[in-house]
């Protein structure tokens, strides 16, 4: 069961999703063998970032997170190094399937998770990093069948994970203070980075709309972004702007997770 939880399954399959939503996005539904390809390819591809997070994170998820994995036991540590490398190469060679674009794009965001977990990992990039790489699962899906319009929820990744980011870090300040790393609230104070924060929340707030506005997406879209999204992102945004006490971390982090859902199904033609 350990194998199972470390390549957290659940975010890799919202990483398959985000590919169907990068070919799908202002077009129509429909499904092809390269489509569905590129799907697997992208699970493969997250639970690669997975693990090597978690093998990054020991020191820190000894304080934090006991009960992942490496820590509590339930898996072999060389036995998850194979499985992360054997990830890698069937990503690689499956995307060679798809066309020299998709194989760069797959084997640029296998060397950004890798350097990730072994050197920006405990950087204030780490942030953006993450938002980047999440993004990319849209443009394979684009890629993969000549859809311009997949940069729509790259730049829409941009701003929504990196206060998702922010929260997570200061949740795991006692951690990563412990195993030196140079997150936001460390840098710069718990107030400073909610501030940061809300200022992402508050431009995504603003760009929105334009899809809609610029004939990208339709009236779905928007009536979906302003009944469902826009109350959760103000939520979260007054929240981070009069600093949210530590017990209500955990759930603001979980409305920007389900305001992410909300934004793939409002691109779902």
């Amino acid at each position: 069961m350990g194998y199972v939880v470390i390549i957290r399954p659940i975010n890799c399959l919202i990483a398959s999703a985000s590919v169907l939503i990068g070919a799908w996005i202002g077009q129509s539904i429909f499904f092809s063998p390269m489509l569905l390809l590129a799907c697997l390819i992208a699970f493969v591809v997250c639970a690669f970032g997975n693990i090597i997070n978690d093998l990054s994170d020991v020191e820190i998820d000894r304080v934090n997170n006991p009960q992942r994995p490496l820590i509590a036991g339930t898996v072999n540590k060389t036995a998850v190094i194979v499985v992360a490398l054997m990830f890698a190469a069937l990503a690689l060679i499956s995307a060679l399937s798809l066309g020299f674009l998709p194989f760069l794009l797959v084997g640029v965001a296998l060397s950004l998770l890798l350097l990730y977990g072994i050197m920006l990992k405990k950087t204030l990039a780490a942030n953006f990093l993450v938002a980047f790489v999440s993004g990319l699962s849209f443009v394979l899906g684009g890629l993969v069948v000549a859809n311009t319009v997949c940069i729509v929820p790259l730049v829409f990744s941009l701003f929504i994970h990196p206060p998702r980011e922010i929260i997570k870090d200061v949740i795991d300040l006692k951690g990563d203070t412990h195993a030196g790393v140079s997150s936001f609230p460390i840098r710069f104070g718990t107030e400073r980075s909610f501030t940061i924060g809300a200022l992402f929340v508050g431009i995504l707030l603003i760009l929105l709309p334009f899809p809609f506005f610029l004939r990208l997406l339709d009236l779905r879209y928007i009536l979906i972004v302003l009944i469902c999204a826009y109350p959760l992102l103000l939520y979260t945004f007054i929240k981070l702007l009069k600093k949210p006490k530590e017990n209500e971390l955990p759930t603001l982090s979980t409305v920007l997770k389900i305001t992410m859902g909300i934004g793939l199904v409002s691109m779902i033609p």
